[in-house]
């Protein structure tokens, strides 16, 4: 059965009240008012509520207060406040104590119901988060270097730093991210993923910033950015390093000022997320070679944690891989109960160039051949098999990664089947054209 979302308005213009209570009851909301701060805070107390829009300033108890009452009894309730032009500061206070949005009298119908609608938006993806934390990835492992970790994110998680996480990839930047952002005061609000090596060149600043109706060829209604849509919690913008300098210079403006604009908009929006930033990449280098700008470089290494490969913490390598065993038994329907010696041996010989990623890979292909409870060697990838004892030490060739000098091969054989067309060879890798031209730079085969 169908249940009707419900919203309380709270406004001591009768007016408003009134126009605010049939727009929404038109859209299909169940809707009760109150008309001033304190009948709000009775109602709240007596029904349970999706979303509550208040006026900021109300006899008897000020919207101010009641968000608070709201944010420390009936924290899932989504809050929009209502405020006079010229209070703008009232508003801006509010959405640090947890407001989700505010409005600025006098408003149009259709900028305070497509609000609401984002509110619930935001509210429904907020909830299925939370109902999916356990399947989150964590932060396993008891190394040293795990540790020191932990302890780096307990002292940090709660302030609006910015941070830099490097190290190779399938290092975990990712779950380190996620840890950071469960574990500090803003866990209760949307953790925003963006791998900025994959997004378009001609779509990635519309995707972060967003854009109004029109701004563009295309651009058929207003679009919210992944800036704007990650409210009071956290953007985690995954390969920095791909970023244009065109694009580096906008988001180098937006850290300093603390404020973006949508593309075709002239309004600047307040920027309330934290930025947790990662590369696999040199960026000391890039910066070097005046790939990557100086400038964006220090403001987004205010405080760096540097993931240290699979290689160089295999006392972990045993949790981990029991980690994925739970973790794959659940999500294939299997039943592996344990580790054949054999295995166990070849896991702590292989050198894991791909790191974590890898092994969780090698986990979920072997538990999904296996047919017995045990994990047998022969269910493992025949390349691991055969690659052990190969690589006990990590090497370089003319400065590459093991890793590295295996891409570079692949990158290479895709430039001579496509006769060095550069569009086929990214599409042939599966890349954008941008991340390809990247790495030839990268690589030096330009």
């Amino acid at each position: 059965m169908y249940m009707r979302k419900k919203i309380l308005v709270a406004d001591d213009e009768g007016i408003i009240l009134k126009i605010i209570n049939e727009e929404l009851i038109n859209e299909g909301y169940e809707v009760d008012t109150a008309s001033d701060g304190e009948e709000a805070s009775i109602k709240i107390k007596q029904k349970k509520y999706d979303l509550v829009i208040l006026d900021n300033k109300m006899p008897k108890k000020s919207g101010i207060e009641v968000l608070k009452e709201i944010k420390d009894n009936r924290p899932n309730i989504v809050v929009i406040m209502m405020t006079a032009f010229g209070t703008i500061n009232n508003a801006v206070e509010a959405m640090k104590l947890g407001a989700y949005d505010y409005i600025t009298k006098p408003f149009e119908n259709n900028d305070l119901i497509y609000k609401v609608k984002q509110a619930f938006k935001v509210k429904e993806s907020i909830i299925y988060k939370a109902d999916s934390r356990e399947e989150e990835p964590q932060l396993v492992g008891s190394s040293k270097e795990i540790l020191e970790i932990k302890r780096k994110i307990e002292k940090i998680k709660d302030l609006d730093t910015t941070v830099l996480l490097t190290g190779e990839s399938g290092t975990g930047k990712g779950v380190i991210a996620r840890e950071i952002h469960n574990l500090s005061n803003r866990s209760k609000a949307p953790f925003i993923h963006v791998n900025c090596a994959v997004l378009p060149a001609n779509l990635i600043e519309s995707e972060l910033f967003g854009h109004e109706k029109g701004a563009f060829t295309g651009a058929n209604e207003s679009k919210q950015g992944k800036f704007e849509l990650a409210l009071n919690g956290t953007i985690f913008l995954d390969e920095i390093g791909t970023l244009d300098h065109s694009l580096q210079a906008k988001l180098l403006t937006v850290l300093q000022e603390k404020k973006f604009e949508k593309i075709g908009a002239s309004k600047t929006i307040p920027l309330r997320a934290r930025i947790i930033a990662a590369t696999n990449d040199n960026l000391e280098e890039a910066v070097k070679y005046r790939r990557f700008r100086e400038d964006l470089y220090y403001r987004l290494n205010v405080i760096s944690i540097e993931c240290p490969p699979l290689r160089f913490r295999k006392e972990d390598i045993e949790k981990l891989a029991l980690y994925f065993v739970k973790k794959m038994n659940t999500r294939l329907g299997k039943n592996i109960e344990k580790i054949s010696p054999e295995v166990w041996e070849i896991f702590m010989n292989y050198n894991w160039p791909g790191n974590i990623r890898e092994l969780e890979n090698t986990v979920e292909s072997s538990i999904a051949l296996s047919n017995g409870k045990i994990l047998l060697a022969e269910d493992l990838p025949l390349r691991i098999r055969k690659k052990v004892g190969s690589l006990d030490e990590p090497t370089k060739e003319d400065g590459h990664s093991i890793l590295e000098i295996e891409e570079i091969k692949v990158i290479k054989k895709a430039l001579e089947r496509n006769n060095g067309h550069r569009q086929r060879t990214a599409k042939d890798l599966g890349i954008s054209r941008r991340t390809l031209q990247y790495k030839l730079k990268k690589f030096g085969l330009l």
